[in-house]
């Protein structure tokens, strides 16, 4: 299904005298890059969550924030562990610890741990995260849906404008056929046959009907793609591009007015798709 990379959802969930924060803002990236914020999750409960992100979200720059903070009276602990790293370091040190007290130590940043902080259940902190992103991915879902009606009707468009430029340039065969036999140079004009192999060599040269063929297989593809459970931006704009070098080919080959009329419409239509698929994930 078709995802948009921009979307943002944000919780709030009280457990037990603590109240969880979380928000995720997702804007357009070249690939999947996780900036990741918490004030109470370890880093090994941190690396699970970046893990489920990276199953279910495959680009786009993500800012998450996920807080904690105590309702009512906070119960604090000293943080021994850095308590410990501390003294190993002063005791390499030349500095006279005898004499260090506790107010010495008491504004060292972490010293004070919050054992509501330090202790809050796992599963509870997956448990929101999950349903933040559950709803991220809904939120990318909605606007992936705009963004596939609106390529729709472009498709739509570049189809009808590809069958009269078709018709356009059946139309015109003669006088293409015409116009090549004014242009061609007086040294030519020989014989019937040299004539004919020059004209024939001169609408070979300018023939579009494989670039139409293509363009149309193209639009095929892309549609195929739009209703994919697993549709990517970055295929659809590797189609999108492709379609545009067809088209560029076709404008360089065509001469008559509606003929790149055609054409012209259709490479508008594309290049309105490519400035769209950059948000699509």
């Amino acid at each position: 299904m078709l995802r948009s990379m921009t979307a943002y959802v944000s919780t709030n969930y009280n457990h037990k005298g603590c109240l969880i924060s979380c928000d995720i803002k997702s804007v357009n990236g070249k690939s999947l890059d996780i900036n990741f914020k918490s004030n109470f999750i370890l880093p090994e409960v941190e690396l699970s969550l970046r893990d489920l992100v990276s199953k279910k979200v495959h680009r786009g720059n993500l800012e998450i924030n996920f807080n904690l903070e105590t309702i009512g009276q906070p119960s604090f602990v000293l943080n021994k562990k850095l308590i410990k790293e501390i003294k190993e370091e002063l005791n390499k040190s030349d500095l006279d610890i005898k004499n260090l007290n506790f107010s010495d130590i008491k504004d060292i940043p972490d010293i004070f741990i919050d054992k509501k902080k330090s202790s809050f259940p796992e599963n509870i902190i997956k448990k929101v995260f999950k349903g933040v992103l559950t709803a991220l991915i809904e939120n990318k879902q909605i606007e992936g849906y705009k963004i596939k009606k609106t390529f729709s009707d472009r498709i739509k468009k570049i189809h009808k404008n590809l069958t009269s430029l078709a018709n356009e340039v059946a139309k015109n065969k003669h006088k293409r056929k015409k116009n090549i036999l004014n242009k061609l140079p007086s040294s030519l004009v020989v014989s019937d046959e040299s004539i004919s192999n020059e004209v024939v060599n001169q609408i070979i040269k300018s023939d579009i009907s494989e670039e139409i063929d293509r363009l149309d297989f193209h639009k095929s593809s892309l549609l195929e793609e739009l209703v994919s459970k697993k549709a990517k931006g970055k295929k659809i704009d590797f189609i999108l591009l492709e379609m545009l070098r067809e088209v560029n080919t076709i404008l360089a080959k065509v001469t008559f007015s509606k003929e790149k009329k055609y054409a012209l419409d259709i490479k508008i239509y594309i290049e309105e798709m490519r400035e769209q698929v950059s948000n699509v994930e």
